[in-house]
C-alpha cells in the first residue's frame, strides 16, 4: 500500500510538471523577446529613411504596421509569472505608443506643414521612447532597449 501511495504521489508530481504551464522560463522569455526586438529593428531599418516631407507619412504608416506585427508577436509570449507584470506593462505601453503614432500619421498631409507638426510631436515621442526603454530594462530585456 505504501508503495502505491508513493507511486501515485510521484505520478501526480510528474503530471503537474508536464504541460501544467505553457509559460516560458525567464531565459526563454528573454531570448524570444530579444529575437522579436531584433526582427523589428531589421524591419524598421529596411524601410529606409524618408528624404522629403511627402515621403514621411508613407514611412510612418509602414513603420506602424511593422511595429503592430511585432507587438502582436510580443503579446503572445507567455512570460514566467515573475515577469508577467513587466510584460503587461511593455505590451500596454507599446499599444499606447502605437495609438499615438497612428494619430500622428492621420494628421500628416505630406507637405511642408508636416514639419511643424513633427516638431511639436517630437518631445512626446521622445518621452514614449524613454518610457519604453525603462519598461524593457525592468523586465531584463536590455536587447530591446535603445542603446
Amino acid at each position: 500500500m505504501r508503495r502505491g501511495l508513493t507511486t501515485a504521489a510521484f505520478l501526480a508530481a510528474l503530471l503537474a510538471g508536464c504541460g501544467g504551464s505553457d509559460r516560458l522560463s525567464a531565459a526563454q522569455y528573454r531570448a524570444q523577446a530579444g529575437r522579436i526586438c531584433e526582427d523589428s529593428r531589421k524591419q524598421t531599418a529596411a524601410l529606409g529613411r524618408p528624404r522629403t516631407t511627402a515621403q514621411f507619412k508613407a514611412f510612418l504608416v509602414r513603420g506602424v504596421a511593422a511595429t503592430e506585427r511585432s507587438v502582436a508577436r510580443f503579446a503572445r509570449l507567455k512570460p514566467p509569472a515573475s515577469l508577467q507584470a513587466e510584460h503587461d506593462d511593455i505590451v500596454n505601453g507599446e499599444r499606447r505608443g502605437l495609438a499615438q503614432l497612428r494619430r500622428l500619421a492621420s494628421q500628416l498631409h505630406g507637405d511642408a506643414s508636416d514639419v511643424a507638426l513633427l516638431r511639436r510631436a517630437k518631445p512626446a515621442l521622445d518621452r514614449l521612447s524613454v518610457q519604453a526603454d525603462a519598461r524593457y530594462r525592468a523586465a531584463g530585456l536590455t536587447a530591446c532597449a535603445q542603446p
